[in-house]
């Protein structure tokens, strides 16, 4: 979890937040934050989304799962322009990102599978 909370620590400074800023984005104490970042709190995923993209990133940059996009693989069907195409993949990207996230903190079901379930009774 230090990891984790250096990343946080690491992006937020870049993106010029401060710590009061943070944590009231994500509604918490700034004692609370400060924990996060300490590696003392675990991140929760709403948090993980809110924080990204309050200072600006990726959720893999918080959560150092850049490896996703390397095991994504996905077929879709668009309006066949460039440009709907990186869109959807930055969506796709985006959610196995945070699966991944979940996934890690021991949380039953992730993402990619409570989506794969739904599209199999469809």
């Amino acid at each position: 979890m230090a990891a984790l909370g250096a990343r946080i620590r690491e992006a937020r400074v870049a993106a010029d937040v401060s710590q009061e800023a943070a944590a009231a984005a994500v509604g918490v104490s700034q004692p609370t934050y400060h924990r996060i970042e300490a590696g003392a709190r675990p991140l929760k995923g709403d948090e993980l989304v809110i924080l990204a993209d309050l200072f600006g990133v990726r959720a893999a940059a918080i959560t150092g799962l850049g490896a996703v996009q390397e095991r994504a693989r996905f077929a879709a069907r668009t309006d066949g322009t460039h440009s709907a195409m990186n869109a959807m993949r930055n969506r796709l990207y985006a959610y196995l990102e945070l699966d991944s996230y979940l996934a890690g903190q021991g949380l039953a079901q992730g993402l990619a599978q409570g989506l794969a379930q739904g599209l199999s009774r469809g």
